[in-house]
């Protein structure tokens, strides 16, 4: 239990089926700790996902506490562990991490700079970085009306106008905006859960606070043709889920008849999407049974 007096920013690093002595994220954000000296800003939670209990790391640069959740609860179980843990211990912010994401210590140093004048300024809900997968900015990105995204502009510093969206990981959240949208939505327990956080975060009137440092990240879906299949049904539950709670009737509608059709196209004509095909197409017929019917997808996540 983290008591008032502690540092002002709690870090969840997620782990599964990954020692914690492997996690990119966690050695480099320990090695960025060190080259910054900030680690007496920080506490850190290990939160480890994985079937079997692992000893917790020791000689590291922050005080920590490590979590063992064997039934898998996801980020979201992890995240809301964390949120509750910082709410209890009087803690201000909230670090999501996940377990491959290389921390450095230019970006910890300009994200304590921005925060130190920013933190005051109550409209403020997130410190994103700049996220680059294959030399591409994947993170943070505008939110377009049918439910794509265009990314940000690579010089932008500062507060991001319209609905943002960002990946999970290098994202510092204030906790007690966190806390007034009810935390993480426990139904989205990986997929679509950041997209979910930034749009009841900007209904809620809060801004985006765009840093001026760049993380490297590798999106689990890069490479579709090694994506598992079941990973892939409950990416598309996730969706569809995220499109129900969060977009209007016509949007979903959109949802419905552009973007999934689309996805059967390539599935038919990209040989490494082919055998997405089947999992589409019955994905998209539940879609819309769901919806003329009235139901939700509460409850109709695939089994991993």
């Amino acid at each position: 239990m983290f008591v008032a007096s502690s540092p002002p920013i709690l870090a969840v690093v997620v782990l599964y089926q990954m020692a914690a002595s492997r996690s990119p994220t966690l050695v480099s954000f320990c090695r960025a700790l060190d080259e910054s000296g900030l680690a007496n800003q920080f506490r850190l939670l290990i939160y480890d996902n994985s079937p079997s209990r692992q000893a917790a790391p020791d000689s590291l640069p922050v005080a920590i506490q490590y979590l063992h959740d064997p039934a898998n609860g996801g980020v979201a179980a992890a995240y809301n562990a964390a949120l509750q843990m910082a709410e209890k211990g009087g803690v201000e912010w909230l670090l999501l991490l996940d377990q491959d994401t290389e921390v450095n210590a230019d970006y910890l140093k300009t994200l304590w700079r921005h925060l130190l004048e920013t933190a005051a300024e109550r409209r403020f809900a997130a410190w994103v970085p700049k996220i680059l997968s294959r030399n591409k900015i994947v993170s943070p990105s505008r939110v377009l009306w049918a439910g794509g995204a265009a990314p940000l502009d690579k010089a932008l510093c500062g507060e991001a106008l319209g609905e943002i969206g960002a990946i999970n990981s290098g994202v510092l959240l204030r906790v007690s905006a966190l806390h007034e949208i009810g935390g993480f939505n426990r139904d989205l327990r990986l997929d679509f859960l950041d997209l979910w956080v930034f749009n009841r975060l900007h209904r809620a009137g809060y801004r985006v606070y765009v840093l001026d440092s760049v993380l490297q990240h590798e999106l689990s879906f890069s490479h579709m043709e090694s994506v598992p299949l079941n990973r892939y049904k409950n990416f598309l539950y996730a969706e569809a889920l995220f499109y129900q709670c969060c977009k209007s009737p016509l949007q979903n509608l959109f949802y419905c008849c552009f973007r999934l059709p689309g996805r059967l196209v390539k599935a038919l004509v990209v040989p490494s999407r082919r055998r997405l095909f089947l999992s589409v197409l019955t994905h998209l017929t539940r879609h819309i049974r769901q919806s003329v019917v009235g139901k939700s997808f509460m409850g109709q996540r695939e089994k991993e």
